[in-house]
């Protein structure tokens, strides 16, 4: 996989953005630790920037070329749009918008509203935010819990990436084995988020095709388990054996006992890496485990119900202008979900400027063009934007998006959004998106 930067430059400055495992501007120190067995958590990959990728061309700055709405009206104007097109774009350097249509007006956003919630989850929460998930015992040494924390990168395959049951099985049958206990009953905690785990705004049929139910508890979500809780319980209770403790009889649902002693966790890599990966693969499970921490951090329940409302409260927040966004759930499966491309484009310049360094993974962890994630297969090595784009996609069916940002032949940086919800023609809508996109890479509006 090629990481990315984004290179901005602005008066012969450039600020480089590059994909990060952690945040160097960010000076925390760790919190205590308190459990009795707490392995380090599994190191994030060691990403580096490809050579090239969204640098400014060798040519940039060239002046006295057309206006920005200029150079994009003719793939704006493309049937495969449809009828109802938002679009705004900002000019990263100065802020300014360069050019709007509709963008103040509500659009399906699809999964472009995954840059909202990512940026919403880093600025409620921190973007070295790490969530941990726990085995408890209670009053009979012999009968242990594990509690889950809403880690969407838990994984049950020793080998995985991600947030490793085995190791926190490892330190778990230490504990238990240095107390003496060898065989257990277990339990599981997935109480953390409450109300329905499967969004009653999606349509029917999503779950388990393109979603799971949210749940704070759940290994290899992506696997689509019918019941991700008893799944992990059942996978855990197997690695347990492995280590040489027996669990008596099948895992079952109850809430760990309060007070109960620690006996191990384990922690997910920093946020600021997860949001980057939900970005590049357009995870939905991991998009609404956010969304319900965005809820939680603002002293809601961890509901679907509350978890957009709390989104568009973080963002509020943030200074944006979010009084024309309907948010229904965290990944933009929900059709009733509306945002103004303008929102998506403001945060995107956010993410992207010197004042709010936290949310810098929102862009760092978008798709480049012709290179990494959902964007690998798009707009082909020949394109004028392969590399030059880095782009979150968007698609439901008759919705078709792309907000992202770009270098252009000018050498300005630029944030944009299309959002199409009045779409015929899924792959006539996708090749107009990416021709919209080249335009502007191709822009020499300085």
């Amino acid at each position: 996989m090629v990481a990315g930067c984004v290179v901005v430059l602005a008066a012969g400055a450039g600020v480089v953005l590059e994909r990060t495992t952690g945040l160097p501007w960010v000076d925390t120190a760790p919190a205590a630790e308190t459990a009795l067995f707490r392995p380090e958590p599994a190191p994030a990959p060691d990403w580096s920037p490809a050579t090239g990728v969204l640098a400014a061309p060798a040519d940039a700055g060239a002046a006295g070329e057309p206006e920005v709405g200029a150079v994009l009206a003719p793939t704006l104007g493309a049937a495969g749009l449809g009828g109802r097109v938002g679009v705004s774009v900002v000019n990263l350097a100065t802020g300014d918008t360069s050019y709007e249509a509709a963008a103040t007006d509500p659009h399906t956003p699809a999964s472009t509203l995954k840059i909202l919630t990512g940026a919403a989850a880093l600025h409620a929460l921190g973007p070295d935010h790490t969530f941990t998930t726990r085995v408890v015992g209670g009053p009979d040494p012999s009968a242990i819990t594990l509690v889950g924390g809403g880690d969407p990168t838990l994984t049950a395959d020793a080998d995985g990436a991600g947030t490793r049951l085995a190791d926190l099985a490892a330190a778990t049958a230490q504990a238990l084995t240095d107390a003496g206990v060898t065989t257990v009953t277990l339990s599981y905690d997935a109480s953390l988020f409450s109300g329905p785990a499967v969004d009653p705004d999606w349509s029917p049929g999503y779950v388990p095709s393109v979603v799971s139910p949210t749940t704070a508890l759940a290994a290899d979500i992506q696997d689509r388990p019918a019941d991700p809780p008893l799944d992990a319980a059942d996978e855990f209770a197997e690695l347990l054996s492995a280590q040489g403790i027996a669990v008596d009889g099948e895992p079952a649902e109850a809430v760990a006992p309060a007070g109960g002693a620690e006996l191990a966790a384990v922690a997910s890599a920093p946020l600021s890496t997860i949001v980057e990966d939900i970005l590049t693969t357009s995870d939905n499970d991991g998009a609404e485990v956010l969304a319900r921490h965005v809820a939680l951090a603002s002293g809601a329940a961890g509901t679907s119900a509350d978890a957009g409302p709390a989104v568009v409260g973080a963002l509020t927040d943030l200074g944006l202008d979010a009084s024309g966004a309907r948010l229904l759930d965290g990944s933009g499966l929900a059709r009733g979900s509306a945002v103004p491309a303008s929102l998506i484009t403001q945060t995107l310049a956010l993410a992207a400027g010197p004042d709010h360094p936290e949310l810098r993974a929102v862009v760092t962890g978008l798709p480049v063009a012709a290179f990494t994630g959902t964007l690998a297969d798009r707009f082909g090595d020949q394109s004028a934007a392969a590399g030059l784009v880095r782009a979150k996609t968007g698609t439901l069916t008759g919705v078709s998006a792309l907000a992202g940002v770009v270098v252009a032949a000018d050498g300005v940086g630029y944030a944009f959004a299309v959002l199409a919800d009045d779409v015929g023609n899924t792959l006539e809508a996708r090749a107009a998106l990416d021709d919209v996109a080249a335009a502007l890479a191709g822009c020499g509006c300085a």
